[in-house]
């Protein structure tokens, strides 16, 4: 996270409603609701459930519900019930200095290499494909047109 100010969320601390902040989140506790920033750090300590829409994640501890990001690094718990969307995914298995986080996936849905915000589409058509072009072809492996 490269941003100078943070809004944290401190451990013993827990947020439920909408957090939207114009800088990075660090969360060493507990949010409930919606997460709203540029970027976002889960400390081992922390937990977010709910809706996450940022453009880079670090999480070592507990995600789940609805995650759109551009960059997501995991080394924590993902629970069930969980869509990642995301254009990267790294998941970090090797920790350094002795450290071996450990990742732990539940019941998931996992998107990679999908643009977690999708250009607003003119036209009154309904979206399909969860942002794949083509707009509900019967060919989901075609390769990208140019």
């Amino acid at each position: 996270m490269s941003d100078t100010k943070v809004t944290t969320v401190e451990e013993g601390s827990e947020l439920n409603g909408t957090l939207k902040s114009s800088c990075g989140v660090v969360v060493s506790g507990k949010v409930s609701g919606e997460l709203h920033a540029p970027s976002l750090l889960v400390s081992a300590s922390g937990a977010v459930h709910g809706t996450v829409k940022v453009a880079e994640l670090h999480s070592k501890g507990e995600l789940s519900g609805r995650i759109d990001a551009d960059v997501i690094e995991l080394s924590g718990r993902v629970s069930d019930q969980t869509t990642i969307t995301a254009r990267s995914l790294e998941v970090k298995v090797n920790g350094a200095d002795g450290d071996v986080p450990q990742v732990t996936f539940g019941n998931c849905t996992i998107e990679v290499g999908i643009d977690p915000n999708p250009p607003a589409e003119s036209g009154g058509g309904a979206k399909e494909g969860k942002g794949k072009k083509g707009g509900g072809q019967s060919q989901p492996e075609a390769p990208p047109q140019e």
